[in-house]
């Protein structure tokens, strides 16, 4: 494959520059190049079981990394160098989910968290060697440990969540001017792992079906008012100090248990006024 060629040469873009928003369907939309909403839902749930798989692990993840081509490459090469790339990074022992990217010059970059547990001087080597020869596709990397992992998970994907601008303005979909879809039908791939990145048992298929059930039996649990009115009680007697979202999640899934149950039935034998019995 002989990517100089292709080094200086504006190649057609690889991104939609005008993606629909929606389409008519009965089912919710899914999928990273049909619609920003399928989009938007799509990366929602990859954030989700990033995080559910953190969980799982009961030990942070090591590092961030991130990959940009200065250079623009046609479609159909970008595939096979990072493939290539994947082979060695395997080789070499790295466990990783990674996220290619568009952006706006038409070049692709990639984000990737890394699971196993490794130096830095030993991952930047490994990069090194598993990416092409600089002379033949310019790039460059960043190593950096992980500060917020949920912010992470949420901003490789670019999935909506509410943040705050670098000016400090509120927005309810901070990566809404960073959310790139590729064109349909390109030869590669926009999301995926290197090695046993997935707990043992689980992929992320599995891990959505965990999340999805411990949903809906959270919102089951909330059906029942008393349940809500238990959470707020309880955020109130401790003076607001655990939010009161995360009260209700947990008193939701643990509804339907005799300690939750025994509880509400002593606060309303005392129509909800009493003094805490311990």
């Amino acid at each position: 494959m002989n990517l100089v060629q292709y080094s200086s040469n504006q190649q057609p873009k690889i991104y939609q520059t005008d993606p629909v928003y929606s389409k008519p369907s009965q089912y919710k939309p899914k999928g990273w190049t049909d619609s920003t909403l399928g989009y938007i839902n799509e990366a929602k749930q990859w954030a989700m079981c990033i995080l559910k798989n953190r969980q799982m692990m009961k030990r942070p993840y090591t590092w961030a990394v991130h990959i940009n081509l200065n250079e623009e490459l046609p479609a159909k090469d970008i595939g096979p160098m990072w493939d290539k790339a994947k082979r060695k990074l395997k080789e070499r022992g790295i466990v990783c989910l990674w996220v290619r990217e568009p952006n706006s010059l038409n070049k692709v970059h990639y984000h990737i968290i890394v699971k196993n547990h490794i130096s830095e001087k030993e991952l930047k080597k490994a990069i090194d060697e598993a990416m092409p020869s600089r002379k033949l596709v310019k790039w460059r990397k960043r190593v950096e440990p992980i500060i917020n992992e949920w912010r992470l998970a949420y901003y490789i994907v670019k999935a909506k969540v509410k943040g705050r601008t670098k000016k400090g303005k509120l927005v309810n979909d901070l990566y809404r001017h960073k959310r790139l879809l590729f064109k349909p039908n390109l030869p590669f791939r926009k999301i995926g792992t290197i090695g046993d990145f997935w707990e043992q048992g689980k992929s992320k298929t599995k891990l959505w079906d965990d999340i999805k059930a411990t949903e809906q039996r959270i919102a089951k649990g909330l059906e029942d008012p008393n349940v809500g009115r238990l959470a707020e009680y309880v955020h109130e007697w401790i003076g607001g100090y655990y939010p009161l979202v995360k009260i209700r999640r947990s008193f939701g899934y643990w509804s339907d248990t005799p300690a939750i149950q025994d509880w509400i039935d002593s606060l309303i034998a005392t129509d909800w006024t009493g003094e805490w019995r311990y």
